[in-house]
C-alpha cells in the first residue's frame, strides 16, 4: 500500500480526512458502557473466557455463555481485553481498529481491481456514511470482523492466491455460522467464471473440491462440540431454524439491504448512471469486473435467505454490505468523466451528512442506529441513580435494562443492584422501570389504567427512562 501513496494525490488526503472524521465522531462512544446484545451476549462471554483462558475450542466457557457460536472472535476479543485491559475504552478500541482496517482494506483492495483511486476512496466513502457501519464501528460484535474477512476472501480468491484464500476462508467460518453462505457462494462463483470461459473444467473441479474441503476444516468445530455436549448447534438457536416467516424475513432483508438508510438511493443513482453509460457513452463493464458484481450479488442473496431461515437481526446483514458499496464504486468509476465523480462525491457527501442525522434523529432504538448513544447515556444516568439509591423494594426492570443494573460485565454498574426483578407480574414489585427500547403491554396498561405513577424521567432527546411507583 505505501508504495502507491503519492502525496500528491487528493484521494489519500480524502481518505485520511475521512478516517479523521470517523475517529472524532465515534471517540466518544468508545468510553460508553456495552449496547443491548454487547451488554448481556457477547461481553459477559469475552470477559469470562479472558479470566478463565483465551480458545477457540467448543466447551472451554459454559455454552449458555456463547451460544453454540464459534469462538474465534471471542479468542480474538477475550485476548486483547486480557492484553490490554478490561476499560470501556480499550474493550471498544478492539472493534474500532477492526472497522478502520476495513476501510483500509477496501481502499486497497478496489484500487488493486480498478486501478481507480477514485473507485477506491468511493467504496469507502459509500461505506462510511451508512449508520449501520458506523454505529457497530465500535460495538463488541462480530458483524465488522465477519465484513472483513468476507471481503479479503474475496479479494484471494480473485487473485488466485489460494493459501490466503484458505486461511480467511477457515478464520471465517470459525468466527460464525453464517459464513458458511460463502461455500456455496464460492462454488457458484467459480460455475460464472466456467460459464465465461476464465476457468476450465478441470480448474473449476479442483476449485469446488478445495472450497469443499475448506467447509470440512471449519465445521470440525461443529463436530467437536458434538462430540463434548452433545450438540452440533445451541439447541435453543436450532429450534428457531424455520421457514414459517421466511417470506416476511425476505421482504425485511430486501429493505435493510437494499432500501434503508438512504441506500435506495445509491443503487438508483447507480443504475441511473450505470444504463446511461451503456446506451450513450458506450461504455463497457470488464468481463472480471462482471464476475466480481455477480459473486458479490450471489454472497448477496445466500446472505438474505440464510438470514430468512433462522433469527433474524438487520445487524446480521452487515457483512455484505462492504461487497455491495464496492459493486457500486465499480460501476459509477467506469464512468471515466471528471465532472460526474466531483458531483458523486458532492452528492454523496452530503447525503452521509442527512443519513447520519436521520439516524441520530431516529425514534426507534437499535444496534444499527447512531440514536443509540443517547440511550446509553439515559441508561447511565438511570444506573447511577440506583447505586446511590440502592432501594430496599422490588424495582420491575425489562429484560436490557434488567441486565445493565444486574450484571457488572455490561458496565453500567460496580456491582450488582439488589431487588431488581424481570417478572412484571411479582406482586412484591414496587418500583417499575419503563424503557425507550423495550415495550411491555402489561406495564402501559398498569400505566394506563393509574395503578403506577411516574415520580423519576431521566431524558436525552428522543430517548427516555421512567421510574413508576405502585399506588398503593
Amino acid at each position: 500500500m505505501l508504495k502507491h501513496f503519492n502525496f500528491k494525490n487528493a484521494y489519500h488526503w480524502l481518505y485520511l480526512l475521512l478516517i479523521c472524521c470517523i475517529i472524532s465522531f465515534k471517540w466518544a462512544a468508545l468510553s460508553l458502557p456495552f449496547f443491548w446484545d454487547e451488554a448481556w451476549v457477547y461481553m459477559p462471554a469475552i470477559r469470562t473466557m479472558a479470566e478463565q483462558g483465551p480458545s477457540i475450542l467448543p466447551a472451554s466457557i459454559q455454552p449458555d455463555l456463547y451460544t453454540g457460536h464459534p469462538l474465534l472472535f471471542y479468542f480474538l476479543a477475550s485476548s486483547w481485553i486480557k492484553i490490554f485491559g478490561y476499560s470501556l475504552f480499550k474493550a471498544h478500541l478492539f472493534p474500532f481498529l477492526i472497522s478502520i482496517s476495513l476501510l483500509l482494506s477496501i481502499y486497497f483492495i478496489v484500487f488493486k481491481w480498478t486501478n481507480s483511486w477514485f473507485s477506491a476512496f468511493f467504496s469507502v466513502l459509500l461505506l462510511a456514511i451508512q449508520p449501520i457501519f458506523l454505529a457497530q464501528s465500535t460495538f463488541l460484535l462480530i458483524e465488522v470482523w465477519l465484513a472483513l474477512l468476507f471481503l479479503w476472501s474475496f479479494y484471494f480468491y480473485f487473485n488466485h492466491n489460494w493459501w490466503g484464500f484458505s486461511i480467511t476462508m477457515v478464520l471465517a467460518l470459525w468466527s460464525k455460522e453464517s459464513a458458511f453462505c460463502l461455500v456455496p457462494a464460492f462454488i457458484i462463483t467459480a460455475i460464472i467464471e466456467l460459464l465465461y470461459k476464465k476457468i476450465t473444467p478441470k480448474v473449476f473441479i479442483k476449485t469446488a473440491l478445495g472450497v469443499v474441503v475448506l467447509f470440512s476444516i471449519g465445521f470440525s468445530f461443529f463436530i467437536i462440540q458434538k462430540i463434548k455436549l452433545g450438540w452440533l448447534f445451541f439447541p435453543r438457536h436450532a429450534n428457531w431454524i424455520t421457514m414459517d416467516d421466511f417470506f416476511d424475513k425476505i421482504d425485511g432483508s430486501i429493505l435493510i439491504i437494499f432500501v434503508k438508510q438512504g441506500r435506495i438511493i445509491i443503487y438508483m443513482i447507480t443504475a441511473i448512471l450505470t444504463i446511461f453509460g451503456f446506451v450513450f457513452l458506450k461504455n463497457k463493464i470488464d468481463k472480471n469486473h462482471q464476475i466480481k458484481l455477480l459473486a458479490f450479488l450471489v454472497i448477496t442473496i445466500g446472505f438474505m435467505v440464510f438470514a430468512s431461515i433462522n433469527f433474524f437481526s438487520s445487524r446480521y446483514l452487515f457483512a455484505v454490505f462492504p461487497l455491495q458499496m464496492i459493486g457500486c464504486a465499480m460501476l459509477i468509476g467506469s464512468m471515466q468523466k471528471n465532472v460526474l465523480k466531483f458531483a458523486m462525491l458532492t452528492a454523496f457527501g452530503f447525503l452521509g451528512l442527512i443519513n447520519i442525522n436521520n439516524s441520530i434523529e431516529n425514534l426507534n432504538f437499535a444496534d444499527v442506529d447512531l440514536n443509540y448513544t443517547r440511550l446509553v447515556n439515559v441508561q447511565i444516568s438511570l444506573c447511577n441513580y440506583f447505586e446511590n439509591l440502592q432501594p430496599n423494594e422490588r424495582t420491575y426492570a425489562p429484560f436490557l435494562a434488567f441486565t445493565n443494573l444486574t450484571n457488572p460485565y455490561a458496565g453500567f454498574v460496580q456491582k450488582s443492584i439488589k431487588n431488581i426483578n424481570s417478572d412484571i407480574f411479582d406482586t412484591t414489585n414496587v418500583y417499575y422501570l419503563r424503557t425507550s427500547n423495550e415495550t411491555c403491554k402489561e406495564l402501559d396498561s398498569m400505566i394506563d389504567n393509574k395503578n403506577i405513577r411516574l415520580i423519576k424521567l431521566f431524558e436525552n432527546h428522543q430517548a427516555k427512562v421512567e421510574i413508576f411507583k405502585k399506588i398503593h
